[in-house]
């Protein structure tokens, strides 16, 4: 009688595991071919993020939730243990990925409909390789204003330095970049023109960044910085940020250089 119950239980399966693995690899599936569609130039970005990652997002919280159910229905059957660990596995899993893309509505959100940052609006600097960024002075100035050109990056300004030459900053700020992350596209010592790009983790997005660092006439050194983002409305606030950590960075290496 116990060896009838015990085969009773062990045929239970929990069909509901199966459900969220299968789910689950479709999430996954969906979102691998809209991260290698947009590397590969398969895809728009359109259709990679609106319709591939959002229906994967979508199918994550279905697996999501069956996770959830597998996991109290482990308890009645026999191997529960394992059903209980894959259903954890899973719910872990699928919680990442929902957790990832919420943050990014968050930022989205909390950040201005802005793709383009300077520090200097009145003279904008001009890109030498990417200039799929050098709309004329007018447009992107409305771009600015109505985008976010108040807050939270009107507090972004240049940057002025004393005692310290021209060259040292220039060769620190090739270092500075190397160090963020950014490939040296374009570089002019004479010109004070630095040009770099930085690719995103996931999708490779391409954000663009140019430096102009002039000596003025009272011999103190003036660095202008612009972030452009080649795609999309909103950067998620990654130029502003790219433009300030370049500053901190660049004050950090001199300081250094000055012991």
């Amino acid at each position: 009688m116990s060896s009838l119950k015990l085969n009773r239980h062990d045929n239970n399966k929990n069909f509901f595991i199966t459900s969220a693995i299968i789910v689950t690899l479709i999430t996954l599936f969906l979102l691998f071919i809209a991260v290698c569609g947009y590397r590969y130039n398969y895809f728009t970005v359109g259709y990679s993020l609106l319709f591939l990652t959002k229906y994967a997002v979508y199918c994550s919280v279905i697996a999501l939730a069956l996770s959830l159910i597998s996991i109290g229905y482990s308890f009645k059957i026999y191997k529960k243990f394992l059903n209980l660990v894959i259903g954890v596995f899973l719910l872990a899993l699928n919680l990442t990925i929902i957790s990832f893309f919420y943050y990014q509505i968050l930022d989205l959100r909390s950040n201005p409909m802005i793709n383009d940052i300077s520090t200097d609006y009145n003279d904008i600097l001009e890109f030498k390789v990417s200039k799929v960024h050098n709309l004329p002075k007018d447009e992107h100035y409305l771009i600015q204003k109505y985008g976010g050109f108040k807050l939270p990056n009107y507090d972004i300004a240049p940057l002025l330095m004393s005692n310290v030459s021209k060259e040292l900053i220039f060769n620190s700020s090739l270092l500075t970049l190397k160090n963020m992350g950014l490939e040296i596209t374009y570089e002019n010592i004479e010109e004070g023109t630095i040009e770099a790009v930085e690719k995103s983790f996931w999708y490779g997005f391409k954000d663009d960044l140019i430096i102009r660092i002039e000596e003025l006439i009272s011999s103190n050194i003036l660095i202008n910085a612009r972030s452009a983002s080649r795609v999309g409305r909103s950067d998620l606030g990654k130029n502003s940020e790219r433009i300030k950590s370049y500053f901190i960075l660049l004050k950090s290496e001199l300081e250094i250089n000055r012991r």
